[in-house]
């Protein structure tokens, strides 16, 4: 019995040793993740006990609870986005967690073209900005949100129309088509987006109002080659990828999102009106001294007492409203490990503050994943868009108002309500009916074949279908209706086939991707016009017989394009880092020995701050890396059969170009009764030998993260070259030919880019205050011309650029005024003739006229006098944002500024040409129109020894308000308060009682203030080429609140 007791007591003794372990191995921890910003719960948050495999992940209420196995534990909590922490869990049973945006972002995941990366880990030029920091703003497009938070990326938004185009560079413009763009290339969610192949398809909408900005989850954009190289052909202007919002794993996720608003009507243009105008009017009638008192002026000018003239007409009242502004969101989500899906409906609604104009939005989207079997994903991505946008009347030319800068009526001018209603009902006649539908999708496969190995499959579509149907009505044509239609679309598939590595063995990590894809891209476009249509209320092209007054073309064209590309990474130590990207593209663009282009990238990376070494600065010195790239990216031309000779027949135009400019008749040229087919002479000639367009660039860059992650500050220096860019050539015509196409232009864009992030206050205080600055500058030159590198000119001879080497793009060709000539012993005389300087050979300048620098000394003012003044690039972009939180409350303000653009004000000429007259007594009579204001600052010259920085507002022999004229290029530097938004989300503990996840309240403020030199309306919302003809449509200020609620 006693052997028995004895067998037992070891085991017995174990058992007791054990029991604490045992008991602690049942000690359960529950709590909830919450954002320390906005208070609300984070579903999808990993909880770990840190030594041993226990995990857990946090539910759709933020919630987890996690057995913990050591004695004394501590968990790892992280999320994407988020600093991850460590806490010792002690004798506690219930922990809740604050997580804060991981404002060194080394964590965050970046996308580089077919692969996710942790940031750290980048040898490349990556900007990202998160969906949750353009969330909500009153924008139809997610582009024109983007200005001001990327360094190196530029932005304009040169329209206020609602849905219109935004000039959009990654690192300089590289379009050496006069008012071309280089938009950069976008991928959202795997989806090729050009828009340099789409632009036709969405008329004069920008082709991203088919993309709700809502769905976007993160913006990643990749600025050098090494980033951006594995899209080869496609990736010379930079690539954009956007990732849309995924459902997390927990139950299902309900969101409405509701936000309204106005757009303020718009600050009128500085006009002088009622007394003002007559006395100013009267001033320089004074000035003139050709009249005998008062008796050769018309009453409309003296008669200050008529009712009929003595009035204070907004003229341009009439046209300028508040506009209203509305917004609604709705998505419902859900994913466990077999399934995920997100649906999701848009509705968009924005009234232009100019009338005639808006814009209606609907995007349904869908994205849908399946699991079948452990190894297999299918999924797919669906996104549409509906797009309503009126565009207005305007005065059919480039005028958004119904008249030009100077054609306003005079304010003197009597109109009653009846009349004003009769005047704007004028162009309530006309029908502008601009329809856009789009279909984007992708579907994906997705297999694990081996721990480490993947295989995509990728089916990628885009449709794209615009309609436009125009109706100018007599009234306001000249008596004449007209009518045009047009229709524009195209389809574009690609199909994808990659393999995704990753392998590591002890120090060493290698990954790879190996691919290959095919894509073929269509456009047609059709165009009829009817002009004399009998009838105002039929407002389509009917009843118009055949002939001039019938006009109707059609087109079509297709690419496709043959793909091969890899990549090859290796990483020691997670602290040294190696990459190659290789990528071969064929295109049928190119004649068969020229088809083939070759795209390669290498870049390198070393974490310094990972050294031993290192060791001791680290609290200083928390993150230190330094990264180089080169590689070589490409571009497409738009002229599809540029290799091809074009042919025609008479049957291409409305008359016959030998016959019905000749001899007035309407019949195709035959031989022998056929129709002759012959070369269209005012095409380009066959351009057999094009070949790739290529941007060799290098990137040196340092990533540092200061003072324990509080500060962290990246740096790039970067030199990209556009070379062989395909440039047309004017050619004799003794050739059959206007122009010649080839690789003839070669360019450059040098510059640096900073970016820095603080967090300004101690992470435990409950006033969170973080700042983001960034900058880049940038220089743009060009080359390489052809015909022995002479320069290029273009536009009307009174609006011309230049592209000259040495020079950057388009600047503005100008005479070079140095002030006003006070008296006429002041212009230079001709010492073989005596007489003074001349204008185009004709008049004499004189006292008064504006002093044009003759630049070749034959005393003679003419185009040879011209120089290049004026860069309508920016050279200097940048934004600040300065972001607060405190207790569920935030408030974000955003600055943006441009400085070293210049543009050309056609706005004040206008206004001036209006102001002068050599007669007038003629001009200001009835028909008079009014005087405009030009402020403090601007002098005329009016006697003879006045020194003023204007010419006289009278005579004109010499057209001295000619806008070709330096005073007239001003700077477009500004600075504007871009954004400010205000929010608060109710605390969890009352949004729990109602069963809501998180109801969060917000108002923003848009284009709150802009401060500048310039004397135009806004200096951003200039044309493409830097020209402000003073009618653009205005950037309204926009005031918007809103309501969010997640169930």
């Amino acid at each position: 019995m006693s052997n028995q007791f004895t067998n037992l007591r070891w085991p017995v003794i174990a058992i007791l040793l054990l029991l604490p372990c045992v008991l602690w191995g049942q000690v359960k921890i529950t709590g909830t993740v919450t954002d320390k910003k906005t208070t609300t719960p984070i579903p999808g948050v990993v909880v770990r006990e840190k030594g041993t495999k226990q995990g857990a992940t946090t539910d759709e209420k933020g919630k987890y609870s996690l057995e913990l196995r050591s004695p004394d534990p501590v968990i790892i909590v992280s999320y994407v986005g988020y600093q991850t922490q460590e806490l010792k869990v002690g004798k506690r049973t219930d922990l809740d967690v604050l997580l804060e945006d991981d404002v060194k972002g080394l964590n965050d995941v970046v996308v580089i073209g077919y692969q996710d990366i942790q940031r750290r880990q980048t040898t490349s030029a990556v900007s990202s900005v998160k969906g949750k920091e353009i969330e909500n703003t009153p924008y139809p497009t997610f582009d024109a949100m983007l200005q001001g938070r990327v360094a190196g990326l530029s932005v304009l938004t040169i329209s206020g129309e609602p849905g219109s185009n935004n000039i959009v560079n990654v690192r300089g413009s590289s379009s050496v088509t006069p008012g071309g763009i280089s938009a950069p290339l976008y991928v959202i969610d795997g989806i090729v987006f050009n828009v340099n192949d789409f632009q036709d398809s969405y008329g004069n909408n920008n082709p991203l109002a088919a993309i709700n900005p809502n769905d976007i989850e993160s913006i990643d954009v990749l600025k050098d080659a090494s980033a951006s190289a594995i899209y080869g052909a496609r990736a010379a202007n930079g690539v954009i990828i956007v990732k849309t919002k995924r459902a997390k794993i927990g139950s299902t996720d309900f969101r409405v999102s509701v936000y309204g608003g106005i757009g303020g009507k718009p600050a009128l243009k500085p006009i002088m009106t009622g007394t003002a105008e007559r006395r100013y009017k009267m001033e320089l009638l004074r000035d003139l001294g050709t009249y005998d008192g008062n008796g050769n002026l018309s009453m409309f000018l003296t008669d200050s007492l008529n009712p009929a003239f003595n009035n204070n007409t907004d003229w341009q009242g009439l046209f300028l409203q508040n506009a209203l502004i509305s917004n609604v969101d709705a998505s419902v989500s859900g994913a466990d490990e077999k399934y995920s899906y997100r649906i999701a409906l848009n509705r968009y609604t924005e009234e232009g503050v100019m009338i005639g104009y808006g814009i209606q939005r609907i995007t349904p989207r869908l994205f849908l994943s399946v699991k079948p079997s452990k190894n297999v994903e299918v999924s797919t991505d669906l996104y549409m868009g509906f797009v309503k946008a009126e565009h207005g009347a305007g005065d059919l030319g480039f005028s958004r108002y119904p008249f030009t800068a100077w054609g306003f009526p005079s304010s003197f001018w009597k109109i009653t309500e009846k009349e004003k209603a009769i005047y704007t009902g004028r162009y309530d006649a006309l029908r502008d009916d601009d329809r856009t539908t789009t279909v984007n999708g992708n579907t994906r496969l997705i297999i694990n074949i081996m721990p480490g190995l993947t295989m995509n499959s990728t089916l990628a579509y885009n449709f794209n279908t615009n309609r436009r149907d125009y109706f100018i009505p007599s009234i306001i044509n000249f008596g004449r209706n007209d009518a045009i239609s047009l229709v524009y679309g195209d389809r574009r598939m690609e199909q994808e086939n990659y393999l995704v590595y990753t392998k590591k063995l002890k120090d060493h990590t290698f990954t790879g991707v190996l691919g290959q894809g095919a894509e073929h891209l269509a456009r047609n476009r059709i165009y009829a016009r009817g002009n004399g249509i009998t009838v105002d209320a039929i407002k389509t092209i009917v009843g118009v017989p055949a002939g001039a007054n019938l006009t109707a073309s059609s087109a079509f064209d297709e690419r496709t394009r043959l793909s091969f590309y890899g990549r090859l990474g290796y990483n020691y130590k997670q602290r040294y880092m190696l990459q190659f990207d290789y990528r071969r593209d064929a295109s049928s663009i190119y004649s068969k020995n020229k088809r083939w282009g070759q795209f390669p990238a290498i870049s390198a990376g070393w974490i310094l701050s990972d050294e031993p070494f290192m060791e001791s600065l680290r609290n200083t010195v928390s993150f230190l890396k330094f990264r180089g790239s080169y590689g070589i990216t490409g571009s497409d031309p738009g002229n599809y059969y540029a290799r091809y000779l074009s042919l025609i027949t008479d049957a291409s135009y409305s008359r016959s170009t030998l016959d019905a400019v000749l001899y007035g008749t309407d019949v195709m040229t035959t031989y022998n009764g056929t129709t002759v087919v012959y070369p269209n002479y005012y095409a380009a000639a066959a351009a057999a030998n094009i070949s790739w367009e290529r941007s060799p660039q290098y990137n040196i860059g340092v990533d540092m993260n200061l003072i324990k992650d509080r500060v962290s500050l990246t740096a790039d220096y970067y030199v990209r070259d556009s070379k062989s860019k395909i440039f047309d050539v004017a050619v004799p015509v003794t050739t059959g030919y206007t122009t010649v196409s080839d690789n003839f232009v070669d360019l450059r864009n040098t510059g640096v880019e900073f970016t820095l992030n603080t967090n300004n206050l101690s992470p435990k205080s409950a006033l969170q205050w973080r700042t983001n600055f960034n900058i880049s500058i940038n220089k743009n030159m060009v080359t390489r011309l052809p015909d022995g590198g002479r320069d290029f000119k273009f536009g009307p001879p009174w609006l011309q650029r230049s592209l000259s080497i040495g020079q950057p793009l388009f600047t503005f060709q100008v005479w070079e005024v140095n002030g006003v000539y006070a008296t006429d012993a002041d212009v230079p005389v001709d010492p073989k003739t005596g007489k003074r300087i001349t204008w185009q050979g004709g008049s004499e300048f004189s006292a008064g006229d504006p002093a044009r620098k003759d630049q070749n000394g034959d005393y003679n003012i003419d185009d040879l006098d011209k120089v290049n003044m004026g860069d309508p690039n920016p050279k200097v972009t940048g934004g600040i944002t300065n972001s607060f939180a405190w207790k569920g409350i935030t408030l974000d303000v955003l600055c943006t500024f441009i400085t070293g653009r210049k543009l050309w004000n056609g706005y004040l000429s206008d206004k001036l040409q209006d102001a002068g007259s050599s007669d007038p007594y003629g001009l200001w009579g009835p028909r008079s129109g009014p005087a405009s204001d030009f402020g403090a600052g601007v002098d005329f010259w009016r006697k003879p020894g006045d020194h003023a920085s204007y010419p006289s507002l009278v005579t004109n022999r010499v057209d001295k308000w000619h806008i070709a004229q330096s005073f007239f290029v001003e700077d477009a530097s500004f600075f504007r308060v871009k954004n400010i938004r205000l929010g608060y989300t109710l605390p969890r503990q009352w949004t729990s009682r109602f069963k809501l996840k998180a109801v969060r309240f917000y108002g923003i403020l848009d284009n709150v203030w802009v401060l500048s030199n310039a004397t135009v309306p806004d200096p951003e919302a200039v044309q493409v080429d830097g020209y402000s003809s003073g009618n653009d449509y205005p950037i309204p200020k926009k005031a918007t609140i809103g309501l969010e609620v997640n169930f």
